[in-house]
């Protein structure tokens, strides 16, 4: 019998155009919805009301789903979720503002980040606070937007982000924190921040089957600590040196349907992190990747 993978193909727009400006999203965003195989987008905060405005136009009549991403702008404010005191509510009330502007956008998800690591003798008291903040924020969706998912986006912990979140114990644990308050915490996996953190493909994703309906697909290098591309670079698949080509690909379209991530009962996002390499035009890279996805999607299948 044939299989029949279910998913959504999100592309991570802030990965995948790095140099664009605000005032390109209008367009490019006009452009991506005549990608056929893209049916969700990713986003992060839109500095420009009117830029705003007329990007929610776009989201709403041309894609299926949009996905609002709070890592980039949250480090950029230095507002980390496991610090504490007044640093760790000022974190909070931020990111609840960017909860509202993601209601705007239309987002259906909204994801967090950790926050950086800390030393190993402090980490259960910042694994505390970033359950308390995480707790807050649901109360918060919950009351004003029930809507909208809030998942945390785990990263590594020693490579290159170096978050505090993390292994994907420790994350089921924030998970089960979240719940024994009442809310719902989900979980994003990424392949390169697994393959960072020296975790399994198929045992992460066993484990958080329950908890996961958005996966990402990355690529990193690990190998050469010396390349310039060196950890959470997100280079195109087959990059010389580098984890992720199709074949890695392939067994991770495997491991997600035999786990039930691509069942027709569920509603998964597979999203494309790629950021093209210096020089090299993001459109192209975009392609590419789209192509390269589908080749391992069809060796799987």
């Amino acid at each position: 019998m044939t299989k029949n993978p279910h998913f959504k193909l999100s592309v991570v727009y802030p990965q995948a155009f790095p140099l664009s400006r605000e005032e390109d999203l209008v367009s490019d965003l006009a452009r991506l919805s005549e990608f056929s195989a893209i049916n969700s987008i990713e986003l992060t905060t839109i500095i420009d009301s009117e830029i705003r405005r007329e990007a929610t136009e776009i989201l709403h009549s041309s894609f299926a789903e949009v996905i609002f991403l709070a890592g980039l702008p949250s480090f950029k404010r230095q507002a980390f979720l496991n610090t504490s005191g007044a640093e760790r509510e000022r974190a909070v009330e931020y990111i609840k503002s960017l909860i509202e502007e993601a209601n705007d956008l239309g987002a259906s998800a909204f994801l967090v980040v950790s926050g950086p690591d800390v030393e190993i003798a402090d980490r259960q008291e910042s694994s505390r606070n970033l359950l308390t903040s995480l707790i807050e924020l649901s109360e918060f969706m919950k009351i004003n937007f029930p809507h909208i998912s809030l998942r945390l986006e785990h990263t590594d912990r020693d490579v290159h982000r170096k978050q505090l979140i993390g292994p994907i114990s420790e994350s089921l644990v924030l998970i089960q924190g979240v719940a024994e308050a009442g809310y719902k915490l989900e979980l994003n996996l990424d392949l390169s921040h697994i393959l960072q953190l020296g975790e399994q493909v198929s045992s992460t994703l066993e484990l958080a089957k329950a908890h996961c309906s958005h996966f990402h697909f990355s690529n990193c290098i690990l190998k050469d600590k010396l390349s310039n591309l060196y950890g959470d670079a997100h280079l195109p698949f087959g990059y010389p040196g580098s984890e992720v080509a199709v074949n890695e690909l392939t067994q991770t379209f495997r491991d997600l349907y035999s786990f039930g991530y691509l069942a027709p009962s569920r509603e998964t996002t597979l999203g494309l992190e790629v950021v093209p390499l210096p020089n090299q035009d993001p459109w192209a890279t975009l392609g590419v990747a789209i192509d390269v996805l589908n080749n391992a999607k069809t060796k799987a299948f």
